[in-house]
């Protein structure tokens, strides 16, 4: 699933791209599962349609389109789900579900397994889609900290990386990258979240800031689906995340494979306790 840097690097490429343009055309496949957080999307192409897009932001794994009156687009990729600029000649697959006409482009959402969302608000009133409205702090910014942490992990029993993925604690964050983080921090992802001491919480909250960064400047990670909306792969390579059998890059020892909250999870045995 595209999280945090993946999003945010779409998000950068759109913005650059859609800014100031005028949507001409919507073709939408109405009856997709990608729209069911929106009851009234026989109403979408519509209402955007000769909307000019004011600017493109991110919130967590949230695209957020703003349009012109108080309108916002807003799309999230789900596991398979793929943004792509396209020429508006190119003929649409069976697993688009919608595409945006500019007057020298078009914008495609590809999703084959339909766990995206798309959906259309006023006023920024997200009410109707909780994911979205009950985001936490942003992992970059300062609120996300060993004290908040701290808070949010006080007295739960719940693993830390079960935690790290919960999106009301950090926005964006979510299998890679909670993986990433613990390998960083030398914090195993199995450890009850109530047991970690400051140090080590000051430790993982870096180290969530790290693996971001680091992958943002790589354009993200491409382990399967995920292209950017030029069509490109991102370059992160993991340090643990995928490497069940492999050498550590620190210890040198085996990387092992376990599942965590019904997700496959990778990490050192010798260096994160």
């Amino acid at each position: 699933m595209p999280e945090l840097p993946e999003v945010e690097t779409i998000k950068c490429q759109l913005a650059g791209r859609l800014t100031g343009r005028k949507i001409e055309k919507v073709s939408m496949a109405q009856k997709s599962l990608v729209y069911r957080d929106y009851p009234q999307k026989q109403r979408l192409a519509k209402e955007i349609t000769g909307r000019k897009i004011r600017e493109v932001n991110r919130r967590g794994k949230y695209l957020q389109v703003e349009l012109d009156g108080d309108l916002t687009l807003v799309l999230h990729l789900g596991m398979s789900g793929t943004l792509l600029v396209r020429d508006k000649s190119e003929p649409k697959d069976r697993h688009c579900h919608l595409e945006i006409y500019f007057h020298d482009f078009k914008l495609t959402l590809r999703d084959p397994r339909m766990f995206g969302r798309v959906a259309l608000f006023h006023n920024h009133d997200f009410s109707a889609m909780p994911g979205l409205a009950n985001l936490g702090p942003e992992p970059l910014s300062k609120e996300f900290n060993a004290d908040w942490l701290a808070e949010k992990f006080r007295g739960r029993k719940a693993s830390v990386k079960a935690l790290l993925m919960d999106q009301a604690i950090g926005a964006g964050i979510g299998n890679i990258y909670a993986d990433e983080a613990c390998f960083i921090a030398r914090v195993s992802p199995l450890r009850p979240a109530g047991k970690l001491n400051h140090k080590e919480l000051v430790k993982l909250a870096a180290g969530v800031k790290k693996v971001l960064k680091r992958s943002l400047a790589a354009m993200g990670c491409t382990f399967s689906d995920y292209r950017t909306s030029e069509g490109e792969t991102g370059d992160y390579r993991p340090y643990v995340y995928g490497r069940e059998g492999q050498e550590c890059p620190k210890c040198g020892s085996v990387i092992v494979k376990t599942i965590i909250g019904n997700r496959s999870s990778w990490y050192c045995p010798r260096c994160q306790k």
